[in-house]
């Protein structure tokens, strides 16, 4: 599971060549969009899937950037797009690209063995970054608070 939620953010990042000649370079074409929405949609909707950590707010953001994106390919005459409107797709893409590797990076999973108290027998704990991060953070904010208390 990790290596294909790492082989897919690559994927995204990797795809796509030049849209036109003058044109972006690496912007999706209309059919890449489409695979790449569709692939978003489901990887999101998925519970613990490789975005689980993803923030409400970032979910939001992707989603709404996905729908403008949408509604500047269906405005686009003839299935192409004029330079100022490449250069707010490439905008919107790196919007979209960013969430995703970030959320993808929080939602890594890292185990590791611990000796529990009262006992030989090392126990595994396996927990996301995001987790990892939210625990120390909430360790320093209590030690903090102590010391603020003894004083």
């Amino acid at each position: 599971m990790k290596i294909s939620a790492v082989l897919w953010v690559s994927a995204l990042l990797a795809t796509g060549a030049a849209f036109a000649a003058d044109g972006v370079s690496g912007l999706w074409t209309h059919e890449q969009f489409e695979s790449h929405r569709a692939q978003i949609g489901k990887a999101l909707a998925e519970p613990g899937g490789q975005y689980r950590e993803i923030a409400p707010a970032d979910q939001k953001k992707v989603s709404e950037t996905l729908d403008r994106m949408e509604q500047r390919w269906q405005a686009a005459t003839d299935g192409n797009l004029s330079e100022p409107q490449q250069v707010e797709m490439a905008n919107d893409q790196e919007v979209v690209t960013t969430a995703l590797t970030q959320a993808s990076a929080d939602s890594r999973v890292v185990c590791e063995r611990v000796q529990q108290i009262g006992s030989n027998m090392p126990k595994n704990i396996c927990k996301t970054v995001a987790q990892r991060k939210r625990e120390m953070i909430q360790a320093q904010n209590a030690a903090a608070a102590g010391a603020l208390e003894s004083n």
